[in-house]
């Protein structure tokens, strides 16, 4: 059974205090009977017992892999600034390229608790893509292109969301992380040092770095998708204006206000 939602308002007032202002027009209670809103009982319910959490209805499919990464690269960095190598050098580096590795770890599970609907974007709403903004600018997007370009697929939508699609790949570089690490703790010896090579430390540096890039560049793809769509659907709407022009409209462009750029338009619209 559905709960009561109008419980949660706090009303304790005698209706009978507001007289004939309490009853809606015959015109009103029709339409409400004609177009309810839709609430499924379970979302009434929700809504009722003040239980919306959004991670009661999203969850970021890379939240888990992305944590078992970073927690591999810390134990990497902290390896790399606590046991001895034969070089100093190596150290440094590669307590640095995990350093980096952690921050775009962190800036790629942001992005995809954005685009997994698991945070509301309140700020930069026009360059980072969020699960809402996403959507409803994709489906502006598959519009326009779908004229301009002929594009009758979900490109538009989902091309500032690609990185919910890259599970695999990530887990792929969380494994390969881990194995290094367990390479480095292979290679200290009894006394404390690590005896390992400077090629197989270039090697597993490069390899964070790989993973680093690799996020880095599917989070900024995204990001980059979204403004570029969200720019062009600005511009489809200055463009927007100029189709079904009223007459007062199209006399001040023909008469006053219009460049001869946009008469010439006008006139050889096709």
């Amino acid at each position: 059974m559905a709960e009561s939602v109008f419980k949660n308002l706090g009303f304790n007032f005698d209706t009978n205090k507001f007289g004939d202002a309490q009853y809606l027009s015959p015109q009103a209670v029709n339409f409400l009977n004609v177009a309810p809103l839709s609430i499924s009982t379970w979302q009434q319910n929700d809504i009722a017992n003040n239980d919306v959490a959004l991670t009661n209805y999203y969850k970021n499919p890379l939240a888990e892999i992305c944590d078992i990464m970073s927690s591999n690269v810390a134990l990497i960095q902290t390896f790399s600034t606590t046991i001895p190598f034969d070089f100093t050098t190596a150290n440094t580096a590669l307590a640095t390229t995990a350093s980096n590795t952690t921050i775009a770890i962190s800036a790629f599970k942001s992005h995809t608790d954005n685009i997994s609907g698991l945070t509301v974007m309140t700020s930069n709403t026009d360059i980072i893509p969020g699960l809402d903004s996403a959507t409803s600018v994709g489906n502006y997007m598959l519009r326009i292109l779908n004229k301009t370009d002929n594009i009758s697929n979900t490109t538009p939508l989902l091309g500032s969301m690609t990185s919910l699609f890259i599970s695999d790949e990530v887990r792929a570089n969380a494994n390969t992380i881990r194995a290094d690490y367990l390479t480095l703790t292979s290679s200290v010896a009894p006394n404390g040092n690590c005896y390992i090579s400077t090629t197989n430390i270039n090697a597993i540096r490069q390899r964070m770095e790989s993973a680093n890039n690799f996020l880095n560049h599917r989070r900024v793809s995204d990001w980059i998708f979204f403004s570029n769509s969200y720019a062009i659907m600005i511009n489809s709407t200055k463009m927007d204006k100029f189709n079904n022009l009223g007459n007062t409209q199209n006399y001040l462009i023909q008469n006053l206000i219009g460049t001869d750029r946009l008469k010439a338009n006008l006139a050889n619209t096709s």
